[in-house]
């Protein structure tokens, strides 16, 4: 259930984007018209109707507590004082678990049982991989100590074994491959050939496989004990992904095959910004249709595509939502990150977004974020709960938290 770079990527450009002209539509209000909100809002501080003042937007954050303002540090992101200089308030978490000693976070992925498996780095930058089990229970495994790692250079979790592998890169520059599962290491670390070894990882029970992501890249299949066991033609790979033991691979179509390369099945679904559940490949199709966040989900044994609009966006002032990311639960679920741009809007993204949260079909603004979340770090589980990675808003120490349940919606399952 790893995910691929694109949601790195994803974030970035959610994040970045410079905004472009709203659609335009006879609704639409004219350049000058904007010109006299933004100047209205400016002005304004009438709290509104849950009591939040509407807060000089030049003024928050240039350090100086203006009239309106309840703090101004003049610092963004997470702290106590907020983006819109109120103090933080944090949102209820249904659960949550200290990521001690993990300081940084690299990746996270979650299991069909809703085992959490962490990857990240100790304040002495050691390698670290915590499990944390539903009931909250944690252990963790120093790589360093354990196999030597200076750093990590691709993780994977097989989201139906409950398995997670970490391969690491050693100070004398080579690379070995620790699993572990719920008791614990493995076997002994597994040396790698840097030939065959890249960040497109994936573990089963027969072994690793590594996919090249190139152009008439290849696929090969080390056993457990080291020796090669297959190696196959997997196109040019953007994703792979294992479920059980058979690979889930995204290339112009994503394919379902085994560990050695037979038993193929192709599904409707495109390679890139996916998400795979135990039954399920879903992929963010928003380009699909403008000013819409939608979702394509297929099926993995069949290949049988589903489509539907997440959420419809808006014309005028105003553009929402805007998809960037998609997860699956088991049954095929979506879940999208989306964000809701104000003024200057844009299809492709905005520079502040008044809003950004994560949502399904029938209920696309059922949980928003905010910056002491990190929804690159996000998970759908199997109970429709939205996992994530969080920081506390004082100390920036990270933890796991459940940050609320989405509604089953159709036509998903």
């Amino acid at each position: 259930m790893v995910r691929g770079s694109w949601l790195v990527m994803a974030m970035v450009a959610l994040g970045g984007c410079s905004p472009e002209s709203a659609k335009g539509t006879d609704s639409e209000p004219t350049s000058s018209d904007a010109s006299s909100d933004a100047s209205s809002d400016a002005s304004s501080t009438t709290p509104t109707s849950g009591g939040t003042p509407d807060l000089p937007a030049s003024h928050c954050g240039d350090g100086v507590v203006d009239p309106g303002e309840a703090c101004d540090d003049g610092n963004g992101g997470c702290d106590a004082c907020t983006d819109a200089c109120t103090p933080g308030v944090d949102p209820a978490l249904e659960w949550s678990v200290p990521l001690a000693p993990i300081v940084e976070v690299q990746d996270f992925d979650l299991t069909q049982q809703q085992r959490a498996w962490v990857v990240g780095t100790t304040g002495d930058e050691a390698i670290v991989l915590q499990r944390i089990e539903v009931d909250g229970s944690t252990a963790s495994f120093d790589l360093t100590a354990l196999a030597g790692f200076a750093e990590s250079v691709a993780f994977h979790v097989n989201g139906v074994t409950g398995e997670a592998g970490v391969l690491g890169l050693l100070p004398d520059q080579t690379l070995k491959l620790v699993r572990v599962g719920g008791d614990g290491p493995i076997g002994e670390p597994l040396a790698i050939p840097k030939g065959v070894a890249t960040e497109l990882m994936a573990i089963t029970s027969v072994g690793v496989t590594f996919i090249e992501g190139v152009e008439g890249g290849t696929a090969t299949t080390l056993a457990w004990t080291g020796e090669p066991l297959a190696t196959f033609a997997s196109a040019t790979a953007f994703f792979v992904d294992a479920v059980g033991d058979r690979l889930v691979i995204g290339t112009s179509l994503v394919t379902l095959v085994d560990a050695d390369g037979a038993n193929r099945v192709e599904t409707m679904c495109w390679g890139q910004r996916l998400a795979t559940s135990g039954t399920h490949v879903v992929r963010d199709a928003s380009e699909l249709s403008w000013g819409d966040a939608a979702m394509e989900s297929c099926e993995l044994a069949s290949g049988a595509l589903v489509s539907g609009v997440l959420a419809t966006g808006v014309s005028g002032f105003e553009v929402a939502p805007i998809a960037e990311g998609a997860d699956a639960a088991p049954n095929g679920n979506p879940l999208g990150l989306w964000s809701v741009c104000q003024g200057e809007g844009s299809a492709m993204g905005c520079e502040v977004p008044r809003t950004r949260g994560f949502g399904g079909p029938g209920d696309p603004e059922a949980l928003e974020i905010d910056a002491c979340d990190e929804p690159r770090h996000a998970r759908l589980g199997s109970d429709r709960a939205v996992y994530m990675i969080r920081r506390d808003r004082t100390t920036l120490a990270p933890s796991l938290v459940r940050r609320g349940t989405l509604p089953l919606a159709p036509p998903w399952g």
